[in-house]
């Protein structure tokens, strides 16, 4: 059960701190938000709001994670596929307005890191390279030279990701459009010696 709490707690703390950013997010209206008492907030959490977006970001991750490879990664081995229908599940994601994106938070956090403390910059920064690092494990699934894989996950994740800022900010999926239609070509397999 205390897991389960202390779940709850990350996730509801996600989307404050998502929209209000750390610096915004003051810790009473995160307890209201997470509907607990400030002694079981530093119950699960010590160290105080350091702690808590810390393990906000690792949590968001590993939930984004488990999605992809769940969903989108699942039984394909074509990287044009696997793409494009991540993509299209974002997309979707928009247009049925949903807004908590587990990416988003990571984004939102990561920006404000360097400014908040060592503890969150490095969980930040560890994010996405696990991030770069799921994709390029899945350019490799799906063939790719083990090199190619590396140097097209970081602009995959760029693309995607960015688009996505993109999509979140102008309140419209236009630019995921262009993104699909960018992906056959970034996608090419090349020769190693080329």
């Amino acid at each position: 059960m205390a897991n389960n709490n202390k779940d709850k707690i990350l996730h509801e703390a996600g989307k404050v701190i998502s929209k209000k950013g750390y610096f915004g997010a003051g810790l009473n209206e995160i307890l209201t938000a997470c509907q607990i008492p400030k002694g079981s907030f530093y119950y699960y959490f010590p160290k105080g709001k350091n702690q808590l977006t810390v393990e906000v970001v690792e949590h968001a991750f590993e939930a984004m994670k488990h999605g992809i490879e769940e969903h989108i990664f699942c039984d394909c081995h074509d990287a044009l596929t696997v793409f494009t229908r991540m993509i299209d599940h974002l997309t979707n994601h928009l247009r049925n307005d949903e807004e908590y994106f587990e990416s988003l938070i990571i984004t939102f956090i990561g920006i404000e890191a360097p400014y908040i403390s060592e503890e969150v910059n490095q969980a930040s920064m560890k994010a996405y390279y696990n991030w770069e690092k799921l994709y390029e494990e899945k350019l490799i699934d799906c063939h790719y030279s083990a090199s190619q894989a590396k140097q097209l996950a970081p602009i995959l994740c760029s693309l995607i990701h960015g688009t996505l800022i993109s999509c979140w900010i102008k309140k419209n999926t236009n630019d995921f459009e262009n993104a699909k239609n960018i992906l056959p070509i970034l996608l090419q397999k090349r020769d190693e010696h080329e």
